[in-house]
């Protein structure tokens, strides 16, 4: 959640509480003294000595100058009654303080509120004193004396609210917070003490009372977006789903004078839109609207500016993002941000061309960063340029190899240029840094079943299968269990491969390749004929001009002895073949020799055997004389 600057908020270091002409004294430092604890320490004493000598004048000064005569005090009811005790005007009754006698009632009301003041100092002297030595938990007893003898600190109160919340002593909070705001009515300080209520009513779970403090907060300070979004919030969770959009378009009403303001507000419609689909052109509209009254205001923070960028990104205004950064880049040429923003935002919209610029002027600007070249390397894999890939991803690795995406992609470059045994190298040195992770576990199983290490493959897969259980369950698609299942059928593990199909059809009825593996493996074996056929139909309904579907139905019609229908898939897998196949002109032959075109199976059986020795199709060609 973004933060945001609240107006009469207090600040990170509480405000001295000192009479402001003790302000600075509070300051002082023993001459010579260090910066340490001490140092510090003896200041504050001096400071609270000099005050106190301050205030002792104070209450002099106030008996002598606001003394009434005896003729102003106002008559109570009381003394009105005829059995009332009378104050003889001429012998007024003194009270004591300190033990000397002061004649005028008011004098001693000066004087306590200034000596309660007097209190309120030292103990908040002293809190910061133990605050320094012990941490925030020795001084909050002080930091509450403070307050308990000056409670109109409004600013006080706040600060202390907020300690007590870090430590999660929240009815404590809740109860200074409840005493203040009725002081605060008025006050700068009256919108905090109600985002503060809020904040502390719903971490006690008091969620109705929550929204309302947060309601009241958004009545006192209308441009401060963080209490619509507390309140968006609140409202999700508790069934007000239907009052988000009315609590955002009210945020959007504000005439707040900062960009980051609407900027953010841009991306809380946009979260919304993605929540409740149905409200989503609502709110795009209104998340452009907010970023054009942003970009209206004229930004000139690059922070900012470049906030505004991604956000125009994120509601789908690529082009809105580019001249952001390209404004950015030229104000600010030697910030490396803008172009690295540009380069990011041309990957996401697939211009390679604009992104490789980026990423080479990045790389010139600064050659020992490893971002530029890990993305070139991307580019390049892209790009199926497989070495030059490797050659950017070794160079990135070489500067950060604590860059953990880039052993995987690295991994998966040299896989690409088929040098498995260089992968696993890569692989391994990934694994004695960091925790198992799926991509790299998946693409090790890949490195060895190309190496037909097959139980390593095995084991690497379910090391794969076991590292995205927890956070990536998503990733365990019907094609990974296809994968495995194909790794085991070359295994000759046929029983464990059939279950690793079965698992990825579980997860996709119709997804065609493990329709036809599964088929033309039964079809292989004569098990289960008619049900490999209906599978292997399916595969060609969602490819019917794939060569090695159409071979799996020929075969599968052969061994269903349906020779003259199986004899047509199979002549259209030869002529749809990029180049000849031994195994379907294997088929082809099996086929023709069983229609009794003896001739035509034999030169079916020639041609297999040029493209692959067999000892097997070589006796066929033998006994077809």
């Amino acid at each position: 959640m973004a933060s945001f600057s609240r107006r009469g908020s207090a600040s990170t270091e509480p405000r001295c509480l000192l009479p402001v002409s003790i302000h600075d004294l509070g300051c002082f430092r023993v001459a010579g003294s260090s910066r340490s604890s001490g140092g510090r320490r003896a200041g504050l004493l001096f400071a609270f000595v000099v005050a106190g000598i301050f205030l002792q004048g104070c209450v002099h000064a106030t008996a002598r100058s606001n003394a009434p005569s005896a003729k102003s005090i106002p008559t109570t009811s009381a003394q009105k009654g005829t059995n009332a005790p009378r104050l003889s005007p001429t012998k007024p009754v003194s009270p004591t303080v300190r033990g000397k006698r002061v004649t005028d009632p008011l004098a001693v009301e000066s004087e306590t509120v200034i000596e309660r003041r007097a209190t309120a100092h030292a103990a908040f002297a002293a809190a910061m004193i133990r605050q320094d030595e012990e941490g925030t938990g020795g001084a909050l007893e002080l930091f509450r004396k403070s307050l308990e003898n000056d409670p109109a600190n409004l600013t006080l109160a706040v600060d202390l609210a907020r300690r007590l919340l870090e430590r999660k002593e929240r009815e404590a909070a809740l109860e200074i917070l409840k005493r203040s705001a009725p002081r605060a009515v008025g006050s700068d300080q009256a919108a905090t003490i109600q985002t503060l209520l809020g904040v502390t009513y719903a971490q006690l779970a008091r969620r109705e009372e929550a929204m309302t403090a947060y309601r009241e907060a958004i009545r006192l300070g209308p441009d401060e977006l963080v209490n619509y979004q507390a309140l968006v919030d609140l409202q999700a969770v508790t069934g007000h789903r239907a009052q988000i959009l009315g609590t955002l378009e009210q945020a959007a009403r504000v005439n707040a004078a900062e960009p980051i303001y609407w900027i953010e507000l841009a991306e809380l419609f946009r979260l919304h839109g993605k929540r409740d689909t149905n409200a989503a052109p609502r709110t795009l509209a209104a998340a452009r609207q907010a970023l054009e009254k942003a970009a209206a205001l004229k930004p000139e923070d690059p922070g900012v500016l470049q906030r505004l960028g991604e956000r125009y990104e994120a509601v789908g205004l690529p082009g809105k993002a580019e001249s952001v950064y390209l404004s950015l880049k030229t104000r600010f040429p030697k910030d490396p941000r803008p172009t690295g923003k540009l380069a990011e935002l041309y990957l996401r919209i697939g211009k390679n061309k604009e992104a490789s610029e980026q990423l080479e002027a990045l790389k010139r600007e600064n050659p020992s960063n490893p971002v530029p070249f890990y993305y070139l390397g991307l580019l390049a894999f892209e790009a199926r340029d497989f070495p030059r890939a490797s050659s950017h991803f070794e160079r990135a690795l070489l500067l950060n190899p604590e860059f953990e995406a880039i052993y995987a992609d690295f991994a998966a470059a040299r896989l690409s240029e088929d040098k498995p045994a260089e992968a696993l190298t890569i692989l391994s040195r990934a694994a004695g840094k960091f925790a198992p992770e799926f991509k790299r576990e998946y693409l090790a199983a890949l490195a060895h079943a190309r190496l037909q290490h097959f139980d390593d493959s095995l084991a690497r897969f379910l090391a794969a299968e076991k590292a995205a259980i927890p956070k990536h369950p998503e990733l365990l698609d019907h094609r990974f269990y296809f994968q495995i299942g194909a790794m085991l059928e070359k295994a000759g593990r046929e029983d464990q491969c059939v279950d690793y199909l079965q698992k990825s059809l579980k997860l996709k009825p119709d997804f065609d390749e493990a329709l036809n593996h599964l088929g033309y493996l039964w079809a292989d074996k004569g098990l289960r004929l008619n049900e490999a056929l209906t599978m292997i139909r399916g595969a060609l309904r969602s490819e019917p001009d794939n060569p090695a579907y159409l071979d799996s139905l020929g075969w599968v019609l052969f061994k269903l002895g349906r020779h003259k229908e199986a004899v047509v898939p199979l002549q259209r897998a030869v002529k749809l073949l990029d180049a000849p196949d031994a195994t379907v002109l294997d088929h082809l032959g099996d086929v023709l020799l069983a229609l009794g075109r003896k001739s035509e199976a034999r030169e079916a059986w020639v041609q297999s055997e040029k493209v692959e020795k067999s000892d097997a199709v070589r006796r066929k060609i033998d006994t077809a004389h």
